[in-house]
């Protein structure tokens, strides 16, 4: 509560410093160029011609220039919290730890081939995602955020920089540090993400490579053993404290046990461009003729510039992932939290005797993956009858996956298998009125043999009674291999071989921008087939009749004077909500204040709140890192998540102060993410990001 008083009295003194002094208000424009991830455009802009940024598009290696993350602006106080990652985010409370986003559209398509890593979905370097640059001075952003707690600190310092050797080479490097104690017991994370990365950018051949590791460990506690103890903490008030702090909960696991996942990837991206060179000619200005008059020398006006016509690219994809859970020992609370044991191990005892049947969690699983990807494509406007570009491609794909065996519970027989795609790719990404891209990839030999899917998009924008508007239009379709470790799973306390069949999605989507009014709208649906999801017991079951998901979302921003508010919510439903619960309405309320102080400084003064509807959320299961079904308690539909916030922006340098969950000072809530996992308290927490760009 002294936290409270304190940062309130800062706000009110900082506001009334200000005097109303509004600044300049930059609307977004759905109409500029995005990057493909879903982040809230107010956190992007654009450094004009000083600093570029690059996506590589998948399968013909063409980069495309996209925003750079500009991590400065409004949402600098939650860009790395759980909560920005979705309108409803489960999660096991520490920041780092597995999630999975409550509304079914923010969640991967796919269930991947190493099924342990999706639930660090957007958590971890893909070729993309990834960006690339072309600057004219060396950048740096550098980040430090930081909670004021001594028991359950959180530090996170990130780094992205990037250099130019002449106009062709760029090199740079991208590092994440993050240290999360966490607030309940067994709750730590230790994560370490790095990228070092170089492009070479001349007119006829490009070449993209980058080199990445993606280390988390965790730590599992099993959730909490009884969620009153965040519903009536009174009741358990201890040595005349008047609330029970989270350490005091008590949680399922009190003994160690690790989950860690390490990816290390290479990837590299080649092109040769076939075109000419072209000359224009350009009239004189008078300050040329002037100079050339003077000096008698003769004007030279002729440009000459590249025009690609087609292209040849050759991209490769390695990656070698693996994951181990780890105790520290035999215990008897394996056994009562996992249940009983499906294989053993036998020791000998040391001075000899019968031998003992012991077993606790120390499991591994190892997947290697090597893509090849050849194509040939023809560029849009290489001819100003060329409205369009193509592209054809086959790719090869390698796998080689590792268990553990049965009896020695080393790794047993490699498991290798591969496939062949072939595919396509038309798009016009140019055009002022009319945009839109196709693609579809068959799989034509392998353990792939059969697959497909096809992918399109079309975009529009136009003004009407003197207002903008954008359209667009989606469509996807998947025929797919099923995940290769949801069908083969070996560990204590699990064991499976399953032969599950081909999973089929058709999504249909559309999305109506209305950016004079602030509004966007977007409905879409779902038909599955063959849905993978996961029982009480943590298999893997397939849905074989047709499952359908339908949602509808809105999104209002605007402002009147120093008022701000940015609202969303959402609307969906499952037609098996036993085989895939979801809550039925998200809404996150974002509404502050806005004010230049000196005409200098930037601040925003808000609150955020966060709430959805009551559902049978999944339970986190440590053994296989999957969120899986259950029918013994609800969350949601009570008092929402609230933050409040505190964001400053001084030229190149930002810095914000966060007060977690408020909603504590006012209200009892469940503080439940998923079943039997709550938010964290009330804290306070505070952050700095610098940007070093010239």
């Amino acid at each position: 509560m002294r936290l409270q008083t304190i940062l309130l009295a800062v706000l009110l003194l900082v506001s009334a410093v200000a005097q109303a002094q509004v600044p300049e208000r930059r609307t977004y424009s759905p109409y500029e160029v995005r990057d493909v991830v879903e982040i809230p455009d107010e956190i992007k802009m654009v450094r004009g011609d000083k600093l570029r940024a690059y996506r590589i598009t998948p399968s013909v290696a063409r980069a495309v220039r996209v925003q750079m993350p500009d991590t400065l602006t409004h949402y600098t106080f939650e860009y790395i919290s759980p909560e920005f990652r979705s309108l409803g985010t489960a999660y096991q409370g520490n920041m780092n730890h597995l999630w999975q986003a409550k509304l079914f559209f923010d969640r991967p398509r796919r269930v991947g081939d190493f099924f342990y890593t999706d639930g660090y979905y957007r958590m971890l370097y893909t070729p993309e995602e990834v960006r690339f640059y072309d600057t004219k001075t060396p950048f740096t952003y550098v980040r430090y955020h930081k909670n004021f707690k001594s028991n359950e600190s959180e530090d996170v310092i990130t780094a992205d920089f990037g250099a130019n050797l002449g106009r062709e080479i760029n090199f740079g490097a991208n590092f994440d540090y993050r240290n999360a104690q966490g607030f309940y017991t067994n709750s730590r994370s230790k994560d370490a993400r790095y990228r070092l990365f170089a492009s070479y950018r001349a007119d006829r051949y490009e070449l993209y490579a980058y080199v990445a590791n993606d280390y988390y460990k965790q730590q599992e506690n099993g959730g909490i053993t009884n969620s009153d103890y965040i519903l009536n903490p009174d009741r358990y008030n201890t040595n005349g404290r008047t609330k029970v702090s989270a350490k005091d909960i008590p949680v399922l696991i009190t003994e160690p046990l690790t989950n860690r996942i390490r990816a290390g990837h290479a990837y590299l991206a080649q092109t040769y461009r076939l075109g000419s060179y072209r000359s224009v000619r350009r009239t004189p200005t008078d300050r040329e003729l002037e100079e050339a008059s003077r000096s008698g020398d003769s004007l030279r006006l002729d440009s000459t510039y590249f025009v690609p016509v087609g292209g040849v690219s050759l991209t490769t994809y390695y990656n070698k992932q693996s994951r181990r859970l780890q105790a520290q020992g035999e215990n008897n609370l394996w056994k009562t939290v996992f249940g009983d044991p499906v294989t053993t191990q036998t020791r000998t005892p040391s001075g000899g005797g019968t031998p003992v049947q012991y077993a606790y969690p120390n499991d591994t699983a190892q997947l290697t993956t090597l893509h090849n990807t050849l194509a040939l494509s023809l560029m849009e406007g290489f001819r100003p009858w060329v409205k369009f570009g193509l592209s054809a491609y086959v790719r090869q794909e390698q796998y080689w996956a590792k268990n553990p065996d049965a009896t020695t519970h080393l790794y047993g027989v490699t498991d290798r298998f591969s496939s062949t795609f072939v595919g396509g790719l038309m798009e016009r990404r140019e055009g002022t009125g009319l945009n839109f891209s196709a693609r579809g990839e068959l799989g034509v030999l392998g353990s792939d043999l059969g697959a497909f899917r096809l992918e399109g998009d079309i975009r529009t924008a136009f003004r009407l009674f003197h207002r903008e508007f954008a359209l667009e239009a989606d469509t996807y379709i998947d025929n797919a291999r099923p995940s290769y470790f949801a069908a083969h799973h070996h560990g204590t306390y699990g064991w499976w071989d399953k032969d599950l069949k081909f999973t089929r999605r058709l999504e249909l989507g559309g999305k109506v921008h209305l950016s004079s009014w602030g509004t966007q709208l977007e409905a879409r649906t779902a038909s599955l087939q063959n849905y993978i999801y996961y029982g009480a017991k943590g298999e893997p079951s397939q849905y074989s009749d047709l499952l359908q998901v339908l949602s509808l979302r809105a999104r209002q921003t605007g402002s009147a004077g120093l008022l701000n508010w940015d609202v969303e919510a959402a609307y969906q439903t499952s037609t098996q909500p036993s085989v895939l619960p979801l809550p039925q309405l998200a809404v996150a309320a974002d509404v502050y204040l806005r004010f230049l102080v000196a005409q200098v400084m930037r601040i925003d003064l808000g609150l955020k709140a966060y709430w959805h509807s009551a559902y049978y959320a999944p339970y986190y299961l440590p053994t296989t890192q999957q969120f899986i079904l259950q029918t013994e308690g609800k969350i949601g539909g009570e008092a929402p998540l609230i933050n409040a916030y505190a964001n400053f922006r001084l030229k190149r340098a930002r810095f914000f102060l966060q007060m977690y969950n408020v909603t504590e000072a006012f209200a009892t809530s469940s503080r439940l993410a998923m079943y039997k996992y709550p938010y964290n308290p009330m804290y306070l927490a505070g952050g700095v990001i610098v940007d070093l760009n010239n």
